[in-house]
């Protein structure tokens, strides 16, 4: 009987059902910025002059030939873009600060089998073709085409000028020749073709968030400013999507990213908070698990196939990180599990084992990438590694785009507004009334916290939104919010 390969249904379920590989461990808000930009624009550029200027050395000190100090004084001369009184030492150092600029995020290597590069920067003539990480980020971009068209157009103006500072260090040697990329896939992903009411929610709290986002970055001076806030609105829809694919396709429920401004570890919010990653990832677990049953069903695999097969393989070349003997134990434990189940609960118990391997064999799964994506962009914290409890704990930069995402420019609104739209556009709960603690338990989500603790929560996030001059405390203790803007 054939032989089930871990890689290979992996695929399979993230294009069907996701629309793209949420695998690596290594992925940075780079990647997501690089993707989305490459698919909003449409095109990306050769950006061999930029690296032969910029990239000065790797981590380990190699420098590719082309990329030498004579070999990149000969090339500048060349291009016309050389003054002959710049000293070498000078022009080093030069090229050094580019590097610094281009690789802020780490997102910039270079290898004999082909560079890697996802550049920190603002313009069309930085979009690269497409390279590993950058998949998700292409998803987003695709998403917020279709559903947020005024926020697409916006970005694509601002790829399109070169008044940025570091657009302006490169147009000596930046090439304007564009190619075409191939258009989106999200026709090819189920719940796009065959949208639920949970997808339809999820669609229309991006669609209105994307445009009071517009309007504010319409009005804010720094174009690189703004292209920031627009890759932190791309990472927290790129994570709220990968929360909500049990709701999609598995009927489950709507999570709620609880925030925690209680500033104490120890705290009910704080515990409760990490409650809720916790679900949201034992979500994506169910998910994983169906979608695997889904294609174990689809390639015509049977309860009584499976309870015959061998333990399944992580790719033809029999590789393996674990042990077949450990992978052969897990598939036997599936096997007396499923025995007297039911068709449809055996297949979910043999596909929960597939993610349970894949967990173990492969080099990352999408609960990792998850909390690596969300720990770099401000979202989740401790931000380190060794913390595998995450809880929702903002950065400033990310509450700033929340924010502009829900209170248009000179809108005043009363705290009960702002957390309804809190709710519909991005799936958050502070606390404050009753309202939040049914939103919470209408989810069928178990939070420890009480009323009051969600209330002091509340409190303390209205004195953040006073300190960064978001809101106003009013003498009978309401809540005002109110954000202005720069009228261009």
């Amino acid at each position: 009987m054939e032989t089930i390969y871990l890689k290979e249904i992996r695929k399979q379920v993230d294009k069907r059902f996701v629309g793209f590989g949420p695998n690596g461990s290594a992925v940075k808000p780079v990647h997501i910025y690089s993707g989305a930009s490459r698919i909003i624009y449409g095109e990306s550029v050769d950006t061999q002059n930029i690296k032969r200027l910029s990239y000065v050395t790797g981590s380990k000190g190699e420098v590719p030939k082309s990329n030498t100090l004579d070999s990149v004084k000969e090339f500048l001369r060349e291009s016309d873009a050389l003054d002959e009184g710049i000293q070498d030492d000078d022009l080093t150092s030069f090229r050094n600060l580019l590097q610094k600029l281009l690789d802020a995020d780490n997102g910039v290597f270079y290898s004999v089998n082909g560079d890697l590069v996802s550049y920190t920067a603002g313009s069309k003539y930085f979009i690269t073709n497409y390279v590993m990480y950058e998949d998700a980020g292409e998803f987003v971009g695709s998403l917020i085409n279709k559903c947020c068209p005024e926020l697409r157009k916006h970005i694509k103006d601002i790829l399109d000028s070169e008044n940025d500072p570091i657009s302006i260090l490169f147009l000596p040697v930046a090439e304007a020749n564009t190619k075409a990329i191939a258009s989106d896939h999200l026709d090819e992903i189920e719940i796009f073709t065959s949208p639920n009411d949970e997808f339809n929610d999820f669609t229309t709290g991006i669609a209105d968030a994307g445009k009071c986002l517009y309007k504010h970055l319409c009005n804010h001076p720094n174009q690189l400013t703004q292209l920031r806030i627009f890759n932190f609105f791309c990472i927290y829809v790129l994570i709220r999507y990968l929360a909500s694919l049990e709701s999609f396709y598995c009927e489950g429920k709507k999570r709620p990213f609880l925030l925690d401004f209680s500033d104490e570890a120890s705290s009910s919010v704080a515990q409760a908070s990490v409650m809720s990653y916790t679900q949201i990832h034992r979500a994506i677990s169910r998910f994983y698990s169906w979608g695997y049953a889904q294609c174990l069903k689809e390639e015509g695999m049977t309860k009584a196939d499976l309870l015959e097969i061998d333990a399944p393989m992580l790719d033809k070349k029999g590789k393996t990180k674990v042990g077949k003997v450990d992978l052969s134990r897990m598939w036997d434990l599936a096997k007396a599990d499923a025995k007297e189940l039911p068709e449809e609960d055996a297949l979910l118990v043999f596909g929960a084992t597939i993610y349970d391997m894949l967990a173990l064999e492969a080099s990352s799964h999408p609960v990792v990438y998850l909390r690596q994506l969300g720990t770099h962009a401000g979202l989740l914290y401790p931000p380190t590694n060794f913390h595998v409890n995450k809880r929702f704990v903002i950065s400033q930069d990310m509450l700033e785009m929340i924010m502009r995402s829900c209170v248009e420019p000179n809108e005043s609104l009363v705290a009960t507004e702002l957390k309804d739209r809190l709710w519909n556009r991005f799936g958050i709960v502070i606390g404050g009334d009753e309202i939040d603690m049914e939103r919470i338990h209408v989810t069928g989500s178990i939070i420890s916290a009480d009323a009051d603790s969600l209330r002091n929560n509340f409190a303390h996030f209205s004195e953040t939104l006073e300190a960064i001059n978001f809101a106003d405390i009013m003498a009978d203790g309401i809540l005002q919010i109110r954000l202005g803007g720069v009228s261009k």
